[in-house]
């Protein structure tokens, strides 16, 4: 009787630990802890249903999004009061619109929140000085028209009454394994912003059907 006694406490010990055992394994298998689930959960909740909305307060932000932000080089926190985080929805596809600082100057990047686990920041063409077109990631100060669905970035010095350029962007899905791109339908220049009036240097034409490019 003294050894059945003694031999229960063990038992029911090691009935204690595979239980935890097996409880722990359930937690880790469980949609709370799977990190995919985690930021779509968080993106959800801050979204609470809008397609387009804004925020001002850096502790709202998903943890993924401002962790790909704070990667990219980007200093946001300082001027979010001002000029909050835009969130928009164009053609099913989520964007964060964020404005980074660079010492005295600024330019508003574009992340592409498709995967939540693993925002990206979009890279925009742009008209080069000494000819061509280049890309950058930092277009200018950047307004969202909704109506015309198009994208303007405006570059410019903090001189008053200097020059500024403005480049008009559209969303386009790609073809093959480019994805969804920026480009660019218009350039215009400013000479002197306090008097003069924009002037278009450059503007795309429509291409023509696929058939007609390749007879």
């Amino acid at each position: 009787m003294r050894l059945l006694i003694s031999f229960l406490p063990r038992f029911v010990l090691a009935g204690l630990l595979l239980f935890a055992s097996i409880g722990a394994g359930h937690a880790q298998g469980s949609p709370e802890s799977d990190p995919a689930h985690d930021a779509r959960r968080e993106w959800h909740n801050l979204a609470n249903g809008r397609t387009e909305f804004e925020i001002s307060d850096p502790a709202l932000l998903p943890r993924q999004i401002a962790l790909a932000i704070e990667q990219s080089g980007c200093r946001y926190k300082e001027d979010m009061q001002q000029l909050p985080i835009r969130f928009i929805r164009v053609e099913k596809q989520r964007f964060a619109i964020v404005f980074c600082r660079f010492t005295v100057t600024g330019s508003h990047k574009i992340f592409d929140l498709q995967n939540l686990q693993k925002p990206k920041p979009m890279a925009f063409p742009f008209f080069a000085r000494n000819g061509g077109f280049g890309a950058t990631e930092l277009p200018g100060v950047i307004t969202w028209k909704k109506e015309a669905g198009v994208f303007e970035a405006e570059i410019g010095s903090d001189i008053a009454c200097s020059g500024r350029t403005r480049h008009t962007y559209r969303l386009s899905s790609a073809e093959g394994l480019h994805g969804i791109t920026f480009v660019i339908v218009r350039i215009q220049v400013k000479k002197d912003e306090c008097r003069s009036e924009w002037l278009t240097i450059w503007e795309a034409s429509p291409w023509p059907p696929w058939s007609e490019r390749f007879p």
